[in-house]
């Protein structure tokens, strides 16, 4: 298979791009059920960071929360009593629904852009929450939006809320034309089962869609708009994929 066209310039943020290539649900499915991007890793460790830290009650804002399929279970017997789930594939929201529709904590869920959401939630201090979860959705935003969504995201939580950050990441020293080279030669050689054409759209929207940064970089925006140093909850073997913590407190 011939690879894609590589595209170093990063294009504005088209949120409907984005969501139309998630309406091909199956694909994305297909690399959860099969654990490829460590999700099980991530939301348990996701899990273990709020019962540790929010033995009451929380509320939880999910900026790309995609069908909501780890939600019930990684929340399960903890404080959390209102989830917002927030996504622009109208596909993956119809799942969502489904997937809480018996969820004992209150669920709402919004076809949006989560950065249109943000900039229109600002405004309402009243707002608040306690834990933003935005899992593999900010590495397609420019930097500048990248920039805007930590600013949004540290206005958005309360003193001691968290942001929980799942996502790509650039290696060491890695640009993003040697990170595409190795994480699409990463896909071809380890996501074995996945049928050709399926691997050949998930290839070209990583491609022409994936603007990771490194650890260094996203630590330098988050501290620019308020947020302490990020603690690393969880990286896979690869390197790839990591969740982070951002909180709003030193020492919180």
């Amino acid at each position: 298979m011939s690879a894609p066209k590589k595209t170093s310039q990063e294009p504005a943020h088209h949120p409907e791009e984005a969501a139309r290539w998630f309406n091909q649900w199956h694909v994305y499915q297909a690399i959860v059920d099969a654990n490829w991007m460590a999700h099980r890793e991530i939301f348990n460790a996701v899990r273990t960071w709020v019962l540790l830290r929010y033995p009451g009650p929380f509320t939880l804002l999910d900026l790309g929360c995609g069908d909501a399929g780890f939600i019930t279970s990684t929340f399960d017997e903890t404080g959390l009593w209102a989830y917002t789930g927030i996504d622009a594939s109208q596909a993956a929201l119809v799942k969502a629904r489904s997937e809480l529709a018996g969820a004992r904590f209150q669920v709402e869920l919004r076809e949006a852009d989560m950065l249109a959401y943000l900039r229109a939630d600002s405004s309402s201090a009243a707002k608040t929450c306690d834990v933003i979860l935005a899992s593999y959705a900010v590495h397609h935003l420019p930097v500048q939006e990248k920039h805007e969504f930590f600013r949004l995201a540290h206005g958005k939580l309360a003193p001691r809320g968290s942001l929980l950050y799942a996502d790509v990441f650039r290696r060491d020293g890695e640009t993003r034309e040697q990170y595409l080279e190795a994480y699409v030669g990463m896909m071809r050689r380890d996501w074995a089962g996945m049928p050709l054409e399926s691997l050949a759209s998930t290839t070209q929207h990583v491609m022409q869609r994936d603007f990771p940064e490194s650890i260094e970089a996203l630590a330098a925006m988050a501290r620019e708009a308020g947020f302490q140093e990020p603690r690393e909850l969880y990286r896979d073997a690869t390197g790839f994929h990591r969740l982070l913590a951002f909180t709003k407190e030193a020492g919180a």
